[in-house]
């Protein structure tokens, strides 16, 4: 922008005459700056008082809610899980403290050293005289192999080994986005959804995927665990009778499906524009959610169905592979346990038979792609060393180049080294418990396992069938504190006193909501008018009318 200066000339014969002086003013404009510069007619820096006239204000960026209010969210999540398990805590306090009145505080203070626990135990769970860590960390080696005997047997097991079972499934609860399986503990969905994806693709898209009578097939692909991810898209799209070169938008949503990355370019077509273009999708990415979030502001209603129903077939498929076949999650785990423990065996023996002197390298230092940087620790002669929880959600990529170059230099014939490659390939080799894979498990599956639990322990645990003033017995009120999510709608019961914060909850009276008694204490219908009426805004183009946010 520019602007002009009168300045008023006195020449030597008295005269007068006004001069306009123009100089420019320049301002670039930033998220967290603004630069700023005047100049003469020709762009030259102005000077004032020996100093050019220009600058830049420095600030800190605006930035939005989305943070606090995620870490809001973290704390309050938190702060439930606390009360959960302080209920469960209390149903079984009387019947652990006839046998063991310092159990909880040993669990309590089993994060600490030994020097810095009050009771000083040396032991953190059992302290028996015949029954301590030792025997118990040699009978169960992993959490999962306690749930299994609690599962399949009815003989009667201490009340403590019940309370940990219990404990460890209401801190891994699942998510609760599978709501359409209901109460079913069996996962025999996949052919509703196809059907669903068939209908939804054809219209939205003009996608063909042919019609099915039975769905026995895509349930038995998806879920073998003898192939890997590209062999089931292969062996998908040959059930399905979709070429590569003739049917991409359908074959890159079935690559999606099985696990792999998806063209959205290919499916969705130039409506995606530059910033999506070029993505690829994948289901197994810690990105996806962020990704679908949005492609939810460009693409319509029915293509976004499109990728839920993808979404689910997938974690459905992957959930069946996660079983293997068993009944119970935790059958599952201890099998590939036991895997992991067989096929550490064999990488060992072959590393130390054809690569000995790689061996200290690949299993006994940490490193980034080796076996200790894949499982997160190490202990050895030459180092001890444990990874924070992030070092562990590293890539299984890494560590499979390592080990695919390490197999390479083995001879191809031998049985052991044929067997590793394989199931390298397939990333099924030295199974882990904690993966991403975790994330796809519904809360249905772990409440299936907990109901079948506490129906064996209450044979020898009479407090179980015990009933309060609600009417329900303990069983009853702890599966229904595992399966309990308060509604959206409702957001936060509590602001302490003092404090400012957004709460739009209607209550009839006071005191603790708990899953059998929030219909008395919370006046759902006025809870709900009122979450809707807050969000209502006046509409910007058309006068006098009202709107809802998108999302």
């Amino acid at each position: 922008m520019y602007r002009g200066v009168s300045q008023e000339i006195i020449w030597e014969n008295g005269e007068t005459e006004e001069k306009i002086i123009m100089y420019y003013g320049g301002i670039d404009l930033g998220t967290s700056s603004v630069g700023w510069a005047l100049t003469d007619e020709n762009y030259n820096l102005i000077h004032k008082k020996r100093k050019d006239l220009w600058g830049v204000r420095l600030f800190d960026e605006a930035k939005s809610a989305q943070e606090r209010r995620m870490n809001r969210t973290s704390r309050r999540r938190r702060a439930r899980e606390i009360a959960r398990i302080g209920l469960v805590r209390e149903y079984f306090s009387d019947e652990i403290e006839k046998i063991d009145s310092g159990f909880y505080q040993r669990l309590e203070e089993s994060k600490y050293h030994r020097e810095d626990k009050k009771a000083g135990e040396k032991f953190a769970l059992f302290a028996d005289p015949e029954f301590t860590d030792k025997e118990y960390y040699k009978k169960y080696p992993t959490i999962f192999h306690l749930r299994k005997e609690l599962l399949e047997s009815s003989e009667e097991h201490d009340v403590r080994l019940v309370y940990l079972a219990v404990l460890n499934l209401f801190k891994h609860r699942g998510h609760f986005l599978s709501d359409y399986l209901g109460e079913k503990e069996e996962y025999d969905t996949i052919f509703e959804l196809y059907k669903r994806l068939c209908a939804v693709s054809g219209e939205e898209l003009n996608l063909y995927f042919p019609d099915l009578e039975q769905g026995d097939r895509l349930e038995d692909i998806l879920g073998d665990k003898d192939l890997s991810r590209s062999e089931k898209t292969e062996k998908l799209a040959e059930y399905l009778q979709i070429k590569k070169n003739q049917s991409k938008a359908e074959y890159e949503l079935i690559k999606m499906i099985c696990g792999l990355s998806g063209k959205l370019q290919v499916i969705f077509g130039d409506i995606l524009g530059e910033e999506y273009g070029k993505k690829q999708l994948s289901f197994r990415d810690s990105s996806s959610e962020e990704t679908i979030i949005g492609l939810a502001d460009i693409l319509s209603d029915g293509a976004m169905e499109i990728i839920e129903i993808g979404r689910k077939i997938h974690n459905d498929g992957l959930m069946v592979h996660l079983l293997k076949g068993h009944t119970y999650l935790s059958q599952a785990r201890v099998e590939s346990f036991k895997k992991h423990g067989e096929d550490l065996d064999r990488l060992k023996s072959v590393v130390k038979k054809y690569c000995r002197e790689q061996y200290d390298s690949y299993f006994r230092i940490m490193g980034d792609d080796n076996y200790s940087g894949y499982v997160g620790t190490v202990n050895s002669g030459k180092e001890k060393e444990r990874r924070n929880r992030k070092a562990k959600k590293e890539s299984y990529k890494a560590f499979w180049s390592e080990t695919k170059r390490l197999l390479n230099q083995m001879p191809q014939e031998d049985e052991d080294v044929i067997y590793l490659k394989r199931e390298l390939e397939k990333e099924t080799l030295l199974p882990k418990q904690r993966t991403f894979e975790n994330g796809v498990i519904p809360n249905q599956v772990y409440l299936a396992e907990l109901k079948k639990i506490l129906s064996n322990a209450e044979n020898y645990l009479p407090f179980l069938k015990e009933k309060d003033e609600s009417g329900l017995t303990v069983e009853e009120r702890i599966i229904k504190l595992f399966q309990f999510q308060i509604p959206y709608y409702v957001g936060p019961l509590y602001i302490r006193e003092g404090e400012e914060g957004i709460k739009w909850v209607n209550r009839k009276e006071k005191g603790k909501v708990l899953p059998w008694n929030i219909e008395d204490k919370v006046d759902m219908v006025k809870t709900r008018e009122a979450f809707i009426t807050r969000m209502v805004r006046h509409c910007t183009y058309l006068e006098g009318k009202y709107v809802l946010p998108k999302n």
